[in-house]
């Protein structure tokens, strides 16, 4: 029987888990300490290991061989053998998408009662807290604030502004951040060769990239793609066919283009990359990482997570002498409305095409202090003998020539 890498490769011990030190170790230190809280709650978008760290955590705390100066389970315990089959009784995994009413929570509460039948603790873990509704979230109230000496409660949610701040004030908060790229891409490399898999640095940094920081979302592509391909052995180039991930040097040409206001040529090579059936969505996404980067080089700034290669890198830094902060920070607006725009429109294709004219058209604007500054220099009088339309007009046609100043963007 066929299992997904995503569940074939799920961490079983804190030393396997990725891209969250952090957390890991404040865990482990509280779990040698003997100081872990009675209701803690994780917080992350998808795929970062929320409800993993909550299972290794319990998995962790019942396990019957652990010594007090161990923080991982022994995996070879009745406990954690019945972790691996799912059958372990007296750690209630919930679903709060399923269970979001009052009677759901009593069951919980009703359940703390009784002590578990192994082990020194009965652990709930409540996946996808928020989805609880409010009378729900008053009903678990006092029981979370004050459980029974043998009940944990680990809690997950994506969406954290959803929980109330009655809740958030009874329970130890771990925010968990979206893997760095790279780490991810080195995770897959590792699943690669035990896979006996051949695949490519470029391919894998592509991958890992489109997962967007999330270790669950990479498996599940590395999946997709081994499916769809014939050998073992994957290139960047399939990889991008499989994904309908346009090249870079494709995408940093439209850009350029974009950013030297070159009207027609910048939608002809759009209308080419959709065509090659790259996703607007990626992209959007990926003129937004173009900008990031020239302002980051514009400012000297370090870049926080690579998701572009040396060669890619090498033609915006050349790009970037010929753009200025205020232009690159119009355009970083303009593309996050745009995103928004993109959500509620059912052309996506050409909400986006639309959205790089307005760019275009926008990205040679003079920056209003500039346009401030020379407005000042300039200076008019005003005679006694003006009537009030030739006193209203005098301000416009001052305004014009402060205007006329400034290059305008040359649409070819």
């Amino acid at each position: 029987m066929y299992v997904p890498l995503a569940t074939k490769y799920r961490p079983k011990k804190f030393s396997d888990v990725v891209g969250q030190d952090i957390v890991v170790k404040i865990l482990t230190k509280a779990i040698l300490k003997d100081r872990v809280g009675h209701s803690i709650l994780f917080t992350g978008t998808r795929g970062v290991g929320k409800t993993t760290l909550a299972r290794i955590l319990a998995k962790t705390l019942r396990c019957e061989n652990r010594r007090p100066d161990e923080y991982e389970p022994c995996g070879k315990c009745e406990s954690c053998l019945n972790f691996s089959k799912d059958s372990q009784i007296d750690v209630i995994e919930i679903d709060a998408a399923s269970n979001t009413g009052v009677d759901d929570v009593r069951e919980i509460i009703e359940s703390c009662r009784y002590k578990p039948t192994t082990g020194k603790y009965k652990i709930f873990i409540i996946d996808e807290v928020h989805m609880l509704s409010k009378s729900a979230f008053n009903a678990l109230l006092k029981t979370l604030e004050e459980p029974p000496e043998h009940v944990k409660f680990m809690m997950a949610t994506t969406e954290i502004y959803k929980i109330p701040e009655t809740i958030l004030s009874r329970v130890l908060r771990f925010d968990l951040r979206n893997v760095d790229s790279n780490l991810i891409a080195q995770y897959l490399s590792t699943i690669c060769n035990q896979e006996n898999i051949s695949v490519g640095a470029e391919a894998l940094s592509l991958v890992a990239r489109f997962a967007n920081g999330s270790i669950r979302d990479s498996l599940s592509i590395l999946d997709q793609i081994l499916n769809v391909a014939d050998n073992s052995s994957l290139s960047a180039e399939q990889v991008r066919e499989i994904l309908c991930v346009s090249d870079d040097n494709d995408l940093i040409e439209l850009f350029n283009l974009i950013m030297s206001s070159n009207l027609k040529d910048a939608v002809t090579k759009y209308r080419e990359i959709i065509f090659n059936e790259t996703s607007v969505k990626t992209i959007l996404t990926r003129l937004m990482d173009f900008v990031y980067f020239l302002t980051c080089a514009k400012s000297n700034l370090k870049i926080p997570d690579k998701t572009l290669s040396e060669e890619s890198e090498n033609k915006l830094r050349k790009l970037a002498q010929n753009t200025t902060l205020s232009s690159l920070s119009r355009i970083w607006q303009m593309l996050v409305r745009g995103a928004d725009e993109l959500k509620i429109c059912d052309r996506q294709e050409i909400a986006l095409e639309m959205l790089l004219i307005r760019i275009i058209y926008a990205s040679h604007l003079p920056d209003l202090s500039e346009f401030l500054k020379k407005l000042k220099t300039s200076s008019f009088e005003v005679s006694g003998d003006h009537d009030i339309k030739s006193q209203t007009d005098e301000p416009v046609s001052l305004l014009e020539e402060a205007m006329k100043s400034f290059p305008r963007a040359k649409l070819k």
